[in-house]
């Protein structure tokens, strides 16, 4: 079930995955790098409040929806009411604070952010709803529009000379008409009621140690870019931010595409079936996710050439080389920990241990940043950020097995390792036989997945050779051969 569901997601976020790497390179050629600066830190000040504010809901949805029942539309009912208060308050305050900023420039852009903040919030908690409900046929449509909109409205308002305020317009529209479009499906038939005093003693015991999990999370992946602001100016946080979203966000997709499929799987089968058979599913989880992980890692190193001459402007591409291995290899450690290691931390109700170990991070990351980034610049942010990464990944795999009952970390490390090093081989082989990005970057994808799926074959990933060899497809060509 996990690699049938990984492929329903794998269509349902890759499309729009396809579409936000298209925009990075529309953006990068339209928006110059202080305009684009100046987006990226507005968006991490979106993604700051979206956290802070409303992600203690979306994880409420994700943890306790599949245990409702019958009862979910009453569940989803409390959840969109408590949802709208707090909306009402952020709008209040948060349009009050743009009014009063005194730049005239960072006052449009606070003025667009407050809406944004909302607006992405309720689409992302849309998309937990139909991820928790097992649809990802609805995910995958809600997403794709989204992406598909907030490109065309944002790269013609770009074009149109609108400068960092055009592709913040063009999300916060394309969120809005998607969810009309697509969105609203999730919430038809819900009650309206506020939860009792129980049922939101709960739901804040879980969720609101986590929404401080998540905020040192953005320390780690966001902080950066406002000390590269404050250090070295928006030019400077805009040739970071290009770089590093490609890189990032590449293999985060891969990652979460597969994560949305497990995560659901391993609540299911701790709520059916105990600590052993969340256990069992864990280890399938774990090994697909190490897998693409550290193959994926490896495979954008060593397309680095070919994905920064398709995707980044000439204006970025400099510090592009430079930083896009480093970034590739944070992915990696990021995705480990997010995806795996701390799964255990959710499963387990233990978030006040998963605090402790981003609080960690967090404070690596910030003082190396305020170290690095005066001495190396831009380089330094990415190595401070590969570092913080490393050091959360270690102390959650160190800790959370003894809070929970996850699997041997060992065996999926080697597992995944057998698999990088065949993915990286491939990825070579197909970099060396292009003739230009784009063939490189073609040929590089083609080998080393195919690298990637033979090693995942021989060695069962998550029961993939077991899977083949039981389907029909397998039949139909062993009955060819005789």
């Amino acid at each position: 079930m996990l690699i049938k569901h990984s492929f329903q997601y794998l269509l349902a976020r890759g499309l729009p995955g396809i579409i936000n790497f298209l925009a990075l390179a529309v953006y990068t050629r339209l928006l110059a790098p202080e305009e684009f600066g100046r987006y990226a830190l507005v968006l991490t000040g979106v993604g700051l409040a979206d956290v802070f504010l409303f992600q203690w809901l979306r994880l409420i949805v994700d943890r306790f929806l599949a245990a409702q029942g019958a009862d979910f539309t009453r569940f989803l009912g409390g959840i969109a009411i408590q949802f709208g208060a707090l909306a009402v308050i952020v709008a209040s305050l948060g349009l009050l604070a743009a009014f009063l900023w005194p730049d005239p420039v960072w006052q449009r852009l606070l003025a667009l952010a407050v809406p944004l903040v909302i607006v992405q919030a309720f689409f992302e908690l849309s998309l937990i709803v139909l991820k928790a409900g097992l649809q990802p046929g609805r995910y995958g449509r809600l997403l794709f529009s989204k992406s598909a909109l907030a490109l065309g409205l944002g790269a013609l308002l770009a074009w149109s000379g609108l400068g960092a305020s055009a592709p913040l317009l063009g999300l916060l529209v394309g969120q809005m008409m998607a969810f009309v479009f697509f969105g609203v499906v999730a919430w038809r038939g819900i009650h309206w009621h506020w939860p009792d005093a129980e049922t939101r003693r709960e739901q804040l015991a879980y969720g609101l140690p986590l929404v401080l999990t998540f905020a040192l999370a953005w320390v780690i992946s966001g902080s950066d870019r406002w000390l590269i602001g404050w250090l070295l100016g928006a030019e400077a946080v805009g040739q970071y931010a290009a770089s590093y979203d490609l890189g990032f966000q590449s293999l985060t997709l891969l990652l979460s595409i597969i994560n949305t499929a497990a995560f659901p799987l391993a609540v299911r089968a701790l709520e059916s079936g105990g600590t052993e058979k969340a256990r069992e599913q864990l280890r399938h989880n774990g090994e697909l996710i190490l897998a693409a992980a550290l193959g994926g890692g490896v495979a954008l190193a060593v397309l680095t050439p070919a994905m920064i001459g398709i995707f980044i402007g000439d204006s970025y591409r400099d510090a592009g080389m430079t930083l896009f291995p480093w970034v590739a290899l944070a992915a990696a450690f990021s995705g480990i920990k997010a995806f795996h290691f701390d799964i255990g931390f959710h499963l387990g109700k233990q978030s006040r241990w998963l605090v402790a170990m981003t609080s960690l991070a967090a404070m690596v990351n910030v003082l190396l940043n305020l170290l690095l980034i005066p001495a190396f610049g831009i380089l330094g942010a990415a190595w401070a950020t590969v570092l913080a990464y490393g050091t959360g990944m270690l102390a959650s795999a160190l800790v959370g097995h003894r809070l929970f009952a996850m699997p041997l970390a060992w065996p999926l490390l080697l597992k995944g390792a057998a698999i990088a090093a065949m993915t990286g081989a491939g990825a070579a082989t197909g970099m060396a036989t292009g003739t230009s990005p784009v063939s490189s970057l073609f040929f590089g994808l083609m080998l080393g997945a195919l690298g990637g799926a033979l090693a995942a074959y021989i060695t069962n990933l998550s029961g993939m050779r077991s899977l083949l060899q039981s389907s029909k497809v397998w039949s139909f060509f062993l009955s060819r051969g005789k």
